[in-house]
């Protein structure tokens, strides 16, 4: 080797920056250069028109009782970016983050995902060639400048108030397709969640989201705008409209997209103007929204796209237009009638419904599914690309198209094929799933009754969970479609003639202790609190599960009492009567009259001991027994804080001091095959519900007991996390820089995160 004087080599520059400010959000870019050059070709790339962007959260709160958990992560979606005409995107997101990429439609429905996570450190520039490209691949030699570099990338953050998912593993390994979406829709934690009234209807939730649309905090506008678009409720379309006259940018971005999922005949004229936005991604979303409303497409190869629409639209009448699509809707070509179907789901008139019922007529008959999966196309095999036979997007998006047009003459044919596909040996779910959802937005008498009807006559919920291909030891963990788009239905509706099936939909409610707990109530069971109370049953739910939970002044309704004592076991272990009981209550009772007797029952099973051996060192140590008293006392801690009765705050200081940190009673030994056990104290970490209900109540002489727990590493993880919040919600400004101080050198990342952010609130 040489070793005289020669030219210093060029030095590789640093891809992280160090400036970003202590208590800044760090954030890095992902720059893609052609979204459609991918090796996963028949990914349906005539349909795809954005990315969507989600990020995972750890659930820090275990329920299993075993070393293997599998409740995966609570997904946040960031936003969704228009792709460029030459397939290119580029996004701002945060740092140290888990980040999965989404294909998706002009009305968000995923047509492929990501498997895995992907990361940017703070100031990196992460970019690619393609979807699913090797990560060798260079750029290819003759491609010009990528249009997504003409404009800045755009800022997807997950401020404000975005909607969150369970991000559940439902096959154990990979997530396929069709499983992304469901979890997006079915397994949601905050949709159905309103700012105010708990029995708000899913109707005034989006009167919510609206009213946040035209207020001053950027942030919650623009997460409001997210979540309008998984309505896709067009009453939300003139407000949506609006925001693309923002000086906002990302909101605007944020509009036009979810206008594509939302828009009506008259947002047109304003999407036209959107077309000659200053800002190239405010006018690609136009141009998906645009598509999307009518069904036409143009070929911008050889003018730009305000001039090709502004000169469609000034020879073509809404007439013809529809004419056009219901002419389209007896295409051979799937993708033509399903691009057809979702237009007149958006601006169609009762002129389409003979078409559309017509299809659906011929079509389900059509079904491919007994025999597909008796060939083992289930879990991680189940793939439904845009060439298989069993791709069901067409069918379900003709099927939607009858309801948005609001064919009440339809109701009787819906109702048909709701009650022939629910029966999981024999029928097409996804076509009862679309099924359902148009008889809630046809919303007649008659409607509602089949809907009724359709969901007394179910199977147990884990039966269809299992068709969609969950793994057998997971498939009681999460919602059944077909029971949540029913209930979704009725709660849109207001539904009070449901008391038939009051048991059904209480035995519907998944309770799985492999599932991953949340401190407050899912969708899911927000659904069914609400519909509950609705059907002026709230009394004697409560007063039921009272009485299951020791309490001698409640009398149990017999019935009631079945259905909460049906619980269906799974692998993880079979929940009794007593932790159904504390969970129904839980998403049941919002009376605060009755906080004083979930403050009693809470300290009847708080104290009470498991009796449960742990023995860890003589292989994997698994428990067959639940432990009924953290179950029990982390659904009645959850009860007190849905309840936010200030007089709760002292009895469940007392009760955080008074019980001993979940390390007290020892540690499996971490070199044994037991060491994924949390603690010898069993999970769920009951006291992190506890410290959450503190945090709801919102009374500030908690914060010296909570302190107290995060500075002390035997508390578990999730009861220091549960902590972390807390403080964030009920420290004031002189405690600011205590909470800052245990921050900046706290040794377990997800608690310091959530000391940051509570720094963060008390200082807003």
């Amino acid at each position: 080797m040489f070793l005289g004087a020669r030219p210093r080599p060029p030095l590789r520059p640093d891809l992280v920056k160090a400036e970003f400010e202590k208590y800044e959000q760090a954030t890095g870019i992902l720059f893609c250069q052609d979204a459609r050059f991918t090796k996963n070709t028949t990914a349906g790339w005539d349909q795809i028109r954005a990315i969507r962007v989600l990020a995972g959260k750890g659930l820090t709160t275990r329920s299993s009782h075993s070393y293997i958990v599998h409740q995966g992560n609570e997904t946040v979606e960031l936003g969704t970016v228009p792709l460029a005409a030459d397939g290119s995107f580029c996004i701002e997101v945060p740092a140290d983050t888990p980040l999965a990429l989404q294909a998706v439609d002009g009305e968000g429905r995923s047509e492929l995902n990501e498997m895995s996570w992907i990361y940017v450190r703070p100031g990196e520039r992460r970019s690619c060639v393609g979807c699913h490209q090797p990560r060798q691949s260079a750029p290819l030699a003759h491609s010009s400048r990528a249009q997504a570099l003409d404009t800045p990338p755009l800022k997807l953050l997950g401020k404000g108030h975005p909607h969150h998912f369970r991000g559940n593993n439902a096959a154990v390994t990979g997530l396929m397709e069709l499983q992304f979406d469901r979890f997006r829709e079915v397994a949601g934690i905050n949709r159905h969640s309103g700012t105010g009234d708990p029995d708000t209807t899913g109707a005034a939730l989006v009167d919510e989201l609206i009213a946040l649309l035209k207020g001053d905090d950027d942030d919650l506008k623009i997460s409001a705008a997210q979540r309008l678009a998984i309505f896709r409720n067009p009453k939300a379309a003139p407000a949506l409209a609006e925001c693309l006259e923002s000086q906002q940018r990302e909101l605007r971005v944020a509009a036009v997209v979810a206008l594509a999922s939302c828009g009506t005949r008259h947002t047109v004229p304003l999407l036209l103007q959107a077309l000659n936005d200053d800002d190239r991604l405010v006018a690609e979303g136009a141009t998906m929204a645009l598509e999307n409303i009518t069904g036409h497409r143009e070929d911008y190869a050889t003018t730009d796209p305000a001039t090709a629409w502004q000169d469609w639209f000034a020879n073509t009448t809404w007439d013809a237009i529809e004419a056009d699509l219901i002419q389209r809707i007896d295409s051979d070509d799937k993708d033509e009638v399903r691009q057809a179907a979702v237009a007149l789901g958006h601006t169609g008139t009762l002129n389409a419904r003979k078409a559309l019922r017509q299809y659906v007529l011929r079509e389900a008959k059509n079904n491919p599914y007994p025999a597909w999966q008796r060939k083992g196309n289930k879990g991680d095999n189940a793939r439904f690309n845009a060439e298989s036979d069993v791709n069901p997007r067409t069918l379900q998006a003709v099927t939607r198209a009858i309801g948005a047009i609001g064919d009440k003459d339809a109701v009787p044919m819906l109702a048909d094929i709701l009650e022939e596909h629910s029966v999981v040996q024999k029928g097409n779910l996804f076509l009862a799933e679309a099924a359902a959802e148009a008889l809630g937005l046809i919303g007649t008498i008659e409607a509602e009754a089949a809907l009724i009807k359709a969901f007394g006559a179910l199977q147990d919920y884990p039966d269809y969970t299992n068709w969609y291909g969950d793994h057998e030891a997971l498939m009681s963990c999460h919602a059944s479609p077909i029971h949540y788009f029913i209930l979704q239905a009725l709660d849109a509706m207001g539904s009070i003639s449901a008391n038939a099936i009051l048991s059904d939909i209480i035995r519907s409610v998944p309770i799985d202790p492999d599932r991953g707990l949340l401190m407050p109530n899912d969708d899911y069971e927000m659904l069914v609190g609400r519909i509950l109370r609705r059907h002026g049953n709230a009394t004697a739910v409560i007063e039921t599960c009272l009485a299951m939970l020791g309490d001698t002044d409640a009398k149990a309704d017999p019935t009631l009492k079945k259905a909460l004592s049906i619980t269906i076991r799974c692998w993880a272990g079979h929940p009794g009567p007593e932790n159904r009981a504390a969970q129904i209550l839980s998403m049941t009772c919002r009376d605060a009259a009755y906080a004083p007797r979930a403050e009693a029952a809470l300290l009847r099973y708080c104290t009470l001991d498991s009796g449960i051996e742990r023995v860890f060192n003589t292989g994997i140590p698994v428990v067959d027994a639940l432990p009924k008293e953290n179950w029990v006392s982390f659904y009645l801690a959850r009860t007190l804080g849905n309840l936010g009765n200030p007089a709760s705050a002292e009895p469940l200081i007392a009760i955080l001091k008074n019980a001993p940190p979940e390390a007290a009673s020892g540690r499996p030994d971490p070199l044994g095959p037991g060491n994924l056990f949390l603690h010898n104290g069993l999970t769920p970490c009951w006291r992190a519900a506890v410290a959450w209900a503190l945090g709801e109540i919102g009374d500030a002489q908690a914060a010296p007991v909570l302190l107290v727990i995060v500075g002390d590493l035997e508390n578990a993880t999730d009861t220091r996390h549960a902590a972390a919040v807390a403080l964030g919600q009920i420290t004031d400004a002189a405690g600011k820089e205590r909470i800052r101080e245990i921050a900046d050198d706290y040794p377990e990342r997800s608690v310091r995160l959530a000391l940051l952010e509570a720094a963060q609130m008390t200082e807003e």
